[in-house]
């Protein structure tokens, strides 16, 4: 037997339901929201950079910007764009995150980005490789987290 996840907007959820009634060997495993509490996105917010700090994705201090300027870009729905450099290194710091860039990094970084995530250009002109090490950046940011806060799912998920 196989398990998919849905996405399914609230008002089809009962037909959904319905659906799965009806077909042989079809169940509803869970139902989840998606919604998680400040703690529990907190946490994987530092568990996501943790991860890559580990597995040397996150290699250069600027790199943290190109992590703040997709959120800032909604590429992850679920968290909220910063104020400034400085409140995004503030919240790092909150979340018990070392070795941070200072303000002034993370804004020349910042300032070399042109258009939306993932078209991105930069100003200061990056070979192709580099280009593409700064996308995957935020790729795998985006997959470590949503990892994450999945793993809050199988474990809060109303079962049905």
């Amino acid at each position: 037997m196989k398990e998919i996840t849905l996405k399914v907007p609230d008002d089809m959820l009962g037909l959904i339901e319905q659906l799965a009634h009806h077909m042989n060997g079809v169940e509803i495993v869970n139902v989840f929201d998606g919604k998680m509490t400040e703690t529990e996105t907190d946490q994987c917010f530092r568990m996501a950079i943790m991860e890559m700090k580990e597995e040397h994705v996150i290699r250069k201090p600027r790199d943290y910007a190109w992590i703040m300027t997709s959120i800032e870009q909604h590429v992850i729905s679920d968290l909220k764009a910063f104020e400034s450099p400085q409140s995004f290194i503030n919240y790092l710091r909150h979340l018990g995150i070392s070795d941070l860039p200072d303000r002034s990094t993370l804004s020349r970084a910042y300032n070399t980005i042109i258009g939306k995530f993932p078209e991105w250009t930069f100003l200061d002109e990056p070979d192709s490789g580099e280009v593409l090490r700064r996308k995957t950046v935020v790729v795998r940011f985006k997959n470590a987290f949503l990892r994450c806060k999945r793993a809050f799912c199988n474990n809060q998920c109303t079962k049905l």
